[in-house]
C-alpha cells in the first residue's frame, strides 16, 4: 500500500513539475517539485525495507516506520539522505544535489535560470529511471 502511494505521489509531483516548467517565472518550483518527486520515487524503491535489529530482522513498510526506529537523531531529510546513501549509493549524489538546490530555491533564492531547472529535471529523470527498473 505505501509503495503505490509513494509512486502515485511521485507521479503527481512530476506532473506539477512539468506543468510549472512551461512558465519561466516558476523555475524555483520546478526544482522543488522535481526534488519531492525524486524523494517519493526513492521511497517507492526503498520500501518495504528489511533491516537487522540485533539478531532480529525488522520489516518496515515506509519511511515513517524507519524514521521512528532509526532516524530520530537526525531531521527527516537528513535521515532519508543517509538511508539513500547506504541503500542506493549509485543515485545518492543526484538525490543530495537535488535536495540542496531545492532547499536553496525554497528558502534563499527563488530566481533561477533554465539551465539549473533543466539540471534538476535531469537528476529527477536519473533517479526515476533507477527507481523503476
Amino acid at each position: 500500500m505505501a509503495e503505490s502511494k509513494s509512486l502515485e505521489h511521485a507521479g503527481h509531483n512530476e506532473k506539477v513539475c512539468k506543468y510549472l516548467d512551461r512558465k519561466p517565472a516558476f523555475l524555483d518550483w520546478v526544482i522543488t517539485t522535481a526534488f519531492y518527486s525524486a524523494m517519493h520515487y526513492l521511497e517507492h524503491k526503498l520500501f518495504p525495507l528489511k533491516m537487522k535489529n540485533g539478531k532480529r530482522e525488522i520489516k518496515m513498510k515506509n519511511f515513517e516506520e524507519y524514521y521512528m526506529l532509526y532516524g530520530k537523531d537526525d531531521g527527516r531529510h537528513k535521515a532519508f539522505s543517509k538511508l539513500v546513501e547506504r541503500e542506493h549509493p549509485d543515485i545518492s549524489d543526484d538525490y543530495n544535489k537535488l535536495k540542496d538546490i531545492s532547499w536553496t530555491a525554497r528558502y534563499h533564492k527563488y530566481q533561477y535560470n533554465r539551465t539549473i531547472s533543466n539540471h534538476a529535471k535531469t537528476m529527477l529523470d536519473n533517479i526515476k529511471t533507477d527507481c523503476l527498473k
